[in-house]
């Protein structure tokens, strides 16, 4: 499951704009422990000067703890690199006007603040820290202790390059979803206490009031009653891996190079747990291919080589499989393309002196073209997917997809005796049943990391689900879409599970 999220451990709404009484500003007004977040600016309410000095605003603060982020880095439960970190919050639908066409930048604070526990945003009654002109007790945004006069209002945050991203808001009822890898991997190389969160505030011409008045934006919080709508930090990664050894392909002139390499893996099982090879030297692995019956390898080593049809190798090299960064230990793989076309072929693993290892098998397949090109149709089963599972549990589903007419008589239900399909680029997600929200989505497209697509073996398809993820209480609903033909076909199945509170 190529997805984390952190919940926002601060946030807050700080604000200048006038109360009731439209005389004097909530500038010392605190709304930390609101469930509902809230920016906008207002000109003209009680004067007609149209400038940022006039302005009224209310600006929105979020933090995370990057100590989280950093553990499951160094633990290996997200990847050290080939990760994409998003900001996401989610729309509050409210009574009042909603603004269109206008941005929110979010930039990176650069001084600490304490959340507080006021509530009241309407009226600005509830006093306290921080606020407008306050980060925490006593302290001011942005001064020089010794020096107050130097205090700036609206939050102290960067101004140089490199700190801040903006998001668009045509319809302005969005969900807000941006990247912030420019903050979180400052944040992981200066360390975690550089770590003072993010404001969001509209961008200055509107402040100025070039463009009016934009009022409001509102977003759920942390202390919202709803679950999944609260901000979030999200890592996203490619978790697939892809082993060829079921759908191994010969290497053909209709396919461009890179389409005719294959990737085999070695898994070093020893007494139940993933070991590295001891012998090895820097991890290197060798690996050489015969040809054979159905029963045994010949002695006739076939040629190998890197994708193109031109091969002259008899041995290739291997190592330890290194993902997102990270070496999975015991983990081992190859990759080379081959014209043999035989029955059965054999792979032998060793190191350089000529210790065997392993010795696997595969069924090499042959490209085809086709003179028309039909529509293939699949019939899907995850074989595994137990009714319920306890929050904290990581199942490994196995998904089964066969084709929809390979047997006449057989329209609904897979079983262990038909071999698997293996569909390349096939793609999750997670709906919770009771309000059909989805809660993870396909992770597809160009401007994500594909941080949903299954990876494939010998057995088929299969996926991690963190049920971590996913609130206790409920029932959640997965369905797939598989990429075939250059379009992605969203499958009629749906598999459903619940999600259950650990025992006491």
């Amino acid at each position: 499951m190529g997805i984390k999220r952190y919940f926002a451990t601060q946030d807050n709404t700080i604000s200048n704009a006038f109360k009731a009484n439209l005389k004097t500003r909530g500038t010392g007004s605190n709304m930390g422990a609101s469930d509902i977040l809230e920016a906008f600016v207002i000109h003209g309410q009680t004067s007609a000067s149209i400038d940022s000095n006039s302005a009224e605003q209310s600006r929105i603060l979020l933090q995370f703890d990057m100590n989280q982020v950093l553990d499951d880095i160094s633990n290996g439960v997200i990847p050290s690199s080939s990760v994409d970190f998003r900001l996401k919050m989610f729309n509050a639908p409210h009574t009042d006007t909603t603004p269109l066409s206008y941005s929110l930048d979010v930039i990176m604070l650069t001084q600490s603040w304490e959340e507080g526990r006021g509530l009241d945003m309407d009226n600005y009654t509830d006093l306290g820290v921080c606020n407008w002109v306050s980060s925490s007790k006593g302290t001011f945004w942005g001064a020089d202790p010794a020096n107050p006069a130097t205090a700036i209002t609206g939050g102290y945050f960067e101004t140089g390059e490199n700190a801040s991203a903006s998001f668009f808001f045509s319809g302005g009822v969005e969900d807000l979803d941006v990247n912030v890898n420019f903050a979180v991997d400052r944040w992981r190389s200066s360390g975690s206490a550089y770590n003072h969160g993010f404001i969001l505030k509209h961008t200055d011409e509107v402040i100025a009031g070039d463009k009016g008045t934009f009022f409001t934006k509102k977003f759920f919080g942390r202390n919202s009653e709803f679950y999944f709508k609260r901000p979030v930090l999200e890592a996203r990664w490619d978790s697939s891996r892809k082993d060829n050894r079921g759908n191994f392909l010969v290497s053909s002139s209709l396919a461009p190079g890179s389409d005719n390499m294959n990737t085999l893996y070695l898994y070093n099982n020893v007494r139940g747990q993933l070991k590295n090879i001891p012998s090895l030297t820097n991890d290197i692995i060798y690996v050489k291919v015969y040809s054979g019956s159905a029963t045994a390898p010949t002695t006739n080593s076939v040629l190998l080589g890197d994708g193109e049809l031109e091969l002259s190798l008899h041995t290739v090299t291997g190592g330890i499989v290194i993902e997102n960064g990270d070496a999975l230990a015991g983990v081992y793989s190859c990759s080379f393309a081959t014209t043999a076309s035989e029955d059965y072929l054999y792979d032998v693993w060793s190191n350089a002196a000529g210790t065997e290892y392993f010795t696997g098998s595969f069924e090499p397949k042959t490209l085809s073209a086709l003179e028309l090109i039909y529509s293939d149709e699949y019939i899907t089963d995850i074989t595994n997917l137990k009714s319920s599972y306890i929050k904290g549990q990581k199942p490994r589903l196995r998904v089964f997809p066969r084709r929809k007419n390979w047997n006449p008589n057989i329209y609904t239900i897979a079983t262990a005796d038909i071999e698997p399909e293996v569909i390349e680029d096939a793609y999750y997600r997670i709906h919770r049943e009771v309000d059909n929200l989805e809660v993870v989505p396909f992770g597809t497209g160009s401007a994500v990391k594909d941080y949903t697509r299954m990876s494939y073996d010998v057995s088929g398809s299969y996926f991690d689900v963190d049920t971590n993820y996913l609130e206790p209480g409920y029932s959640y609903k997965i369905q797939f879409v598989y990429y075939l033909q250059g379009e992605y076909r969203q499958q009629p199945e749906v598999f459903k599970f619940r999600v259950e509170e650990p025992a006491p």
